[in-house]
């Protein structure tokens, strides 16, 4: 069986990644996986294990509702999917995930960003299509 992997944060373009996975692949293993993007500079340095700052709870608790309503969303797409929690960079920690749980590919939505030259991916989705070596399938 197929193992797909998709990240999700809640944006739209995520939203579509969710439905259109769940719409081709019918027939795989889903999983939607939130990264909680963990505090960094000066405060995170020394705040010891950056896990037990009072604001990555927080953002735990929150992506627990996310998963919870991306869980009450692909019933509504016809299929459903098994949820996960990481915490770390998000490009860093979704291709570990793929890599460590033996997925087939991920399907990731685009984020347009504003600057000179990027307008097609957002910066984790870029990353993740730069460095992961199975394949990514950006959704618009």
């Amino acid at each position: 069986m197929r193992k797909i992997l998709v990240p999700v944060d809640g944006s739209e373009q995520a939203d579509a990644a969710l439905a259109y996975a769940i719409e081709r692949f019918s027939d795989a293993e889903i999983t939607a996986l939130h990264v909680v993007d963990l505090p960094q500079g000066y405060f995170a340095a020394t705040a010891g294990d950056p896990e037990e700052i009072p604001s990555v709870e927080h953002h735990k608790e929150e992506a627990r509702e996310l998963l919870e309503a991306v869980e009450a969303e692909a019933e509504q797409f016809g299929g459903g999917v098994e949820t996960d929690i990481a915490t770390g960079d998000p490009a860093d920690e979704i291709l570990e995930y793929a890599s460590a749980h033996d997925f087939d590919e991920i399907v990731i939505g685009s984020r347009g960003i504003s600057g000179v030259g990027r307008i097609v991916f957002g910066s984790v989705a870029e990353k993740v299509v730069r460095r992961a070596e199975i394949p990514v399938v950006v959704v618009h």
